[in-house]
């Protein structure tokens, strides 16, 4: 079982070193396109939200994502009711190029499981469910 937890790992820097190559040019390598796709998705999350749906600690998501603020991807809202608390929305930028991201990001995926059938790839979804903590 050892090994099916170091493939899940192998595919996922493959698939990492792609995209980062990909989105280098757009200033969105080290991941911060997930960042992107995340927000464009599911505008309005909380900063601790985001950083947990893309599994990253809350530091290092937060420092991406002024990152992406001062590169005018993303940008920052007060919550309107807690004042400590911020959301994350999608600037002009991010969605401008979310397009492309998305676009990448299923071609990826379509070709990860390409030699799958739909039953397989029925399986392996639920499979992987089980797997997440």
């Amino acid at each position: 079982m050892f090994e099916i937890i170091r493939d899940i790992g192998a595919i996922t820097r493959q698939t990492e070193i792609e995209t980062n190559a990909e989105f280098r040019r757009l200033g969105l390598a080290n991941n911060a396109f997930i960042y992107v796709i995340r927000t464009y998705e599911k505008p309005g999350m909380f900063l601790g939200q985001l950083a947990d749906s893309v599994q990253i600690d809350r530091t290092t998501a937060f420092r991406t994502v002024q990152k992406l603020v001062d590169s005018g991807y993303l940008r920052l809202e007060d919550d309107a009711k807690d004042k400590r608390l911020r959301r994350v929305y999608v600037a002009q930028k991010g969605a401008d190029v979310y397009p492309e991201l998305h676009a990448f990001e299923k071609h990826s995926s379509d070709r990860l499981v390409s030699q799958l059938t739909a039953e397989e790839q029925t399986q392996l979804t639920q499979l992987l469910s089980k797997l997440v903590y």
